[in-house]
């Protein structure tokens, strides 16, 4: 290639010498197979019956070479009568046939494909042939193999015509992460610091969670972290040198060093206020959390910066600006801060739009709006607006996007940019469930249905334990008000294990209204035929002719949902009271209450902690007379103490057909109480984000019995994970009771299984 690039680079100068004023005759063109002579033609300047000139024909060349079809190219002048003729003599590069990737052990060829967007039948192009290298390698170091080389080689086919090219991969060994080691942090642990960082040591369980993988990139983003943890702690001049990495010689470990320069911790000395005042000092000082004294936290910071925007926001100053001017005094360790505040002008919101919901109605979102156009900016409406289409759960992001119309600088056009999740799923699945045996189900579920914000619901569960078949539809906003109105049918069979066989046949309707901001309140009725068949020999101890019958309930609810999202909660609060009286009518008479609390937060990165309390309590109507057996509460499997068998956690009584089966034992039986307290808490994280697997810490504790003690209480501490599959939720778990009581035979490990989301 340098030689042709100095053969022409000649050929222009010895033009450039022979130059005369002479006419072009013609312009022809050889060596072409591919490409037309007419496309060589169109890209030159250098035409029949223009004057020659040397510095063209060399633009000429130039020129075609950019095409990126030619190898060479030789331009041949020859004197004709009357003037010259000119010859670009091209020789063209050849097809790619076919890209081949060989030593590909870890990625299969489409993944790489698709990585490198070549496609065969194209131009060989040596620069793509780089940059796909480039991508090849940039793959593999995603994927933690650092060390992956990538060569090619191109074999021709048909000789001058088409090639193949191949990629020659050397795949290396995973590279792992070994060890971090910091230098210079004297005031905050290596712990601590590495729980920051994208970038972490490898481990047992790496395989899983893909911890020990080295990513150059995520480097800088560690840095930011380390200094923000400084910053966070009150060390404002702290300083994060570049990581430093050293390979081994086997070129299979990498080991981390981060040196750090600390400085001194700072506190706050003093805080105040300038500018443009719209309220007293002791009121604005009310809206920050940095308190004089306290270590000078940059997080805090930032919030009080957002909390001041938001306090002018609510007057309509959407610009306003709050400016920290810190002052540091390095003998003392203090820093004096001074909010300079710029409040704007006030500002209208205009025009609001939505982008982006391609399937969900606009209606659907502006319901859950609080601000409206031409109304005076509010900052915290605005903030309340977009939590609320963020609950919805229909989106994976909402954006508020402000744009200020030409001229109108007391206008704020808002328009609302989403990004759909997919919310319906049709699944068919089968598994094998800890309480159930083998499992088949079907679902169908809808929480946006056609895009109007309905939801609605349909599964069918069989076992040979269980046959479920339950159908439900809610539409949130009746008729466009706001009014909740929504149905329930179901139809259920399930066997309790030595006890009874139970068959229920019911539907319900319901209806709710917003009471006050996040707080709805439900009434609802249900119809319910109860038909249990005892399995026990011991009648005494399940008198199914007392349960048998009709229920006719009716059911008050109050809820309060604070979640961030109502079906992938990371942070919030539900709570949730109902109280449900059966007696207008029908045969089986009882009032039962149930309270339910559930509180979510992310700690930091993706690590959620989540938290269930529920109590729940049942009692006859009819003084002396207990409510319906099947009614009671009993505790354990997936749903609540994870290290316990279903339904075995709660009042027992003595069974003579237990006893005669089982002499060894106390001769009871799980029955039920009256009353049922369990509390739950979990740290959930992800372990492969990509796959929608999660892993899970938990500890659970409770009981059920006509009065709850304290002693009486059973817990339990485990681990697990999550897949959020094609098939829906799937929960693998295993608990390990702390106080298994070894007359019942209770495991030392429990393994539970189990298909639906978590509280």
């Amino acid at each position: 290639m340098l030689n042709n690039i100095v053969f022409l680079i000649i050929s222009v100068l010895f033009f450039a010498v022979q130059a005369e004023a002479v006419q072009i005759k013609n312009v022809e063109v050889s060596g072409h197979r591919k490409i037309e002579k007419e496309a060589v033609l169109n890209k030159i300047k250098s035409k029949a019956g223009t004057t020659f000139n040397a510095s063209v024909v060399k633009e000429d060349i130039l020129e075609l070479f950019r095409l990126g079809y030619f190898y060479n190219i030789i331009v041949d002048k020859s004197k004709v009568s009357g003037g010259v003729k000119l010859t670009y003599k091209v020789v063209e590069k050849p097809t790619v046939e076919s890209f081949i990737f060989n030593g590909n052990d870890e990625l299969d060829d489409e993944e790489i494909q698709e990585a490198v967007d070549l496609k065969a039948f194209q131009i060989l192009d040596d620069a793509k042939i780089n940059l796909a290298i480039e991508k090849i390698e940039k793959l593999y170091e995603d994927k933690g193999y650092f060390l992956a080389q990538v060569k090619h080689k191109v074999t021709p086919v048909k000789k001058g015509e088409t090639v193949n090219v191949e990629f020659q991969i050397v795949e290396n060994d995973k590279v792992k992460v070994e060890k971090v080691t910091f230098l210079g942090n004297k005031k905050l642990t290596s712990t601590k610091l590495k729980s920051m960082m994208f970038t972490k040591e490898g481990s047992y369980f790496s395989f899983m969670s893909g911890a020990g993988s080295y990513k150059q990139e995520a480097f800088d983003q560690d840095v930011r972290n380390l200094t923000a943890i400084y910053y966070n702690e009150g060390y404002i001049q702290a300083k994060v040198a570049p990581p430093q990495v050293y390979v081994t010689p086997d070129k299979k470990s990498i080991y981390v060093t981060i040196k750090i320069d600390e400085g001194e911790q700072y506190s706050l000395g003093s805080i105040d206020f300038t500018g443009d005042m719209l309220f007293p000092v002791e009121e604005l000082k009310e809206q920050v959390q940095l308190e004089v004294g306290d270590v000078f936290a940059y997080d805090k910071l930032q919030k009080d910066l957002r909390a001041l925007q938001a306090k002018y926001g609510d007057l309509g100053y959407a610009y306003a600006n709050p400016i920290p001017r810190p002052r540091i005094n390095e003998k003392e360790r203090l820093v004096d801060l001074t909010f300079e505040i710029d409040k704007g002008h006030k500002v209208y919101f205009g025009k609001i739009s939505v982008k982006g919901n391609n399937k969900t109605r606009d209606k659907v979102l502006r319901r859950e709006l609080v601000i409206y156009e031409g109304k005076l900016y509010n900052e915290t409406k605005k903030r309340e607006s977009i939590a609320n289409i963020k609950r919805l759960g229909y989106f994976e992001e909402v954006n508020f996007v402000a744009n200020t119309p030409k001229g109108r600088h007391d206008i704020q056009d808002i328009e609302i940019q989403v990004t759909e999740r997919s919310t319906g799923t049709i699944q068919v699945g089968a598994g094998y469930a800890s309480n159930q045996g083998f499992v088949l189900n079907g679902q169908v579920n809808q929480i946006n249905l056609f895009g109007r914000g309905q939801r609605l619901g349909m599964s069918i569960n069989w076992s040979k334990t269980e046959q479920l078949f339950n159908l439900n539809f809610t539409e949130s906003y009746f008729r466009d008000t706001e009014w909740e109105l929504g149905f329930d049918v179901y139809r259920k069979k399930r066997e309790l294990e030595g006890r009874y066989k139970e068959e229920r046949t019911g539907g319900g309707i319901r209806v709710g209204h917003p009471l006050a901001p996040y707080l709805r309140g439900v009434l609802g009725y249900k119809f319910d035929d109860t038909e249990l068949e005892r399995i026990s020999n011991d009648p005494a101890l399940f008198p199914v002719e007392t349960t048998n019958g009709i229920t006719s309930s009716v059911t008050a609810r109050i809820v309060y949902d604070k979640r961030n999202d109502r079906y992938l909660p990371t942070k919030g609060i539900l709570a949730d009271l109902s109280l449900e009286y059966a007696g207008l009518g029908g045969d089986r008479k009882f009032t039962q209450g149930n309270f339910t609390f559930r509180y979510y937060k992310t700690l930091f990165w993706e690590v959620v902690w989540r938290n269930n309390i529920n109590y729940g309590v049942i009692q006859g109507n009819e003084s002396g007379k207990e409510p319906p057996f099947d009614k009671l509460y009993l505790l354990g499997g997936a749903n609540t103490l994870r290290g316990y068998d279903w339904f075995t956690i709660g009042k027992r009584k003595f069974s003579a057909n237990e006893f005669n089966q089982n002499p060894s034992g106390d001769g009871t039986v799980p029955f039920g109480g009256k009353q049922q307290f369990y509390y739950q808490s979990e740290l959930q994280f992800p372990l492969i984000k990509e796959a929608g697997v999660l892993g899970v810490a938990f500890f659970d504790i409770g009981y059920a019995d006509d009065t709850i003690d304290i002693e009486d209480l059973k817990s339990d501490v485990g681990f697990g994970f999550r897949w959020y599959s094609p098939v829906g939720p799937l929960r693998f778990e295993w608990g390990i009771p702390l106080n298994p009581d070894e007359k019942y035979d209770e495991d030392s490990v429990k393994f539970q299984f189990a298909i639906g989301s978590p509280f």
